[in-house]
């Protein structure tokens, strides 16, 4: 096996995978111990944990003293991407005249590539970049993630992790940690729907999508259920809310739908403004309502809503119009709704 090529003086390990950069990280950490045997060459600094300008003269004071242990030293800095203008520029007077022996990394969110310090180290070191995908490519990175867990998944029950977990590119840190509980639950066989489901937590926006299907559905029992666990799992004020939206906004949808009479999927999609999968389950919803069901349902939500302010009517969801809960509110929305 041949050698590995000298570190470089310095290093931006960059990007929204924050996963990747994570293993980034670690990986230069790693090496760096195992050359001199110990964690003494490693310095760690982050940018949060004080002033910038304080963090900066501490690296500065460490990369200027030198090391007393065999091997290269690191310097890790993490969050750099909050040094300010005056800071970076005293990052580049370093790397231009970098301490012989000392490798600096510099752990960051994002960098704009048109920034002097980024263009710095692609000249003097090596920039480590490492995006998230785009949402339409989430699919394939849940495979990816998979694979390198030896955890074999078809396109099918990746779909089915995003579908549950759901498929935000920026909760890609929990996201992988749903995928390494699955690779430990299914021990080196093919992932499958139904170990998906005995094993990953759902993400809130899954649950609350799972709520707007079961309204679609008239499925009382179903759709209280999934109410139950959206409150259990966060704010139930902050939840109220966003479910009671979630409600108008599908109920709007599904009347939409329902006004569109004979359409195809592709045309209900652009017609509503939404993506083709959920097109096709409000086409194949809207025949569970009619024009009195979403009168009632409007009328339902029209009471919520001032409920939640706690101006509703005494008779009503309060007593002498005082919000007592936000979420007896909206459970009470959602049965008359689906009275």
């Amino acid at each position: 096996m041949s050698e590995p090529s000298p570190l470089k003086p310095v290093y931006l390990i960059v990007g929204s995978d924050r996963p990747k950069v994570r293993r980034a990280v670690q990986r230069l950490r790693r090496r760096v111990v195992a050359e001199s045997g110990s964690d003494i060459n490693v310095a760690a600094f982050d940018v949060e944990s004080g002033t910038a300008g304080d963090v900066l003269r501490a690296l500065i004071e460490a990369a200027d003293t030198p090391g007393f242990a065999l091997g290269t030293r690191l310097l890790l800095v993490s969050n750099a991407h909050h040094f300010k203008v005056k800071e970076r520029k005293e990052l580049i007077a370093y790397i231009h005249d970098p301490m012989p022996g000392t490798t600096l990394a510099l752990e960051a969110e994002k960098w704009a590539r048109d920034d002097a310090l980024y263009k710095t180290v692609v000249k003097t070191g090596d920039v480590l970049s490492y995006d998230l995908p785009k949402k339409y490519e989430m699919a394939g990175w849940v495979r990816e993630r998979a694979a390198a867990k030896r955890l074999p998944m078809s396109a099918a029950v990746a779909r089915h992790v995003l579908d549950v977990c759901g498929e935000d590119p920026r909760h890609a840190e929990r996201l992988e940690r749903e995928i390494e509980k699955l690779a430990l639950y299914c021990r080196g066989a093919a992932a499958a729907a139904e170990d998906v489901d005995a094993v990953c937590a759902p993400d809130d926006e899954a649950r609350i999508f799972d709520l707007m299907d079961a309204v679609g559905h008239r499925d009382r029992t179903r759709a209280f259920g999934l109410l139950e666990t959206i409150f259990a799992s966060g704010d139930p004020k902050e939840d109220a809310n966003r479910v009671l939206y979630s409600l108008l906004r599908y109920v709007r949808q599904l009347e939409g739908a329902w006004h569109l009479g004979a359409s195809d999927q592709g045309t209900a999609a652009k017609q509503l403004g939404v993506h083709p999968f959920i097109a096709k389950k409000l086409l194949d919803q809207r025949r569970n309502y009619d024009r009195r069901r979403f009168d009632r349902a409007y009328r339902a939500l029209a009471v919520a809503e001032p409920g939640m302010r706690g101006r509703a009517p005494a008779t009503l969801e309060t007593a002498s119009g005082v919000n007592h809960s936000d979420r007896l509110v909206v459970e009470l929305a959602l049965a008359r709704l689906l009275s």
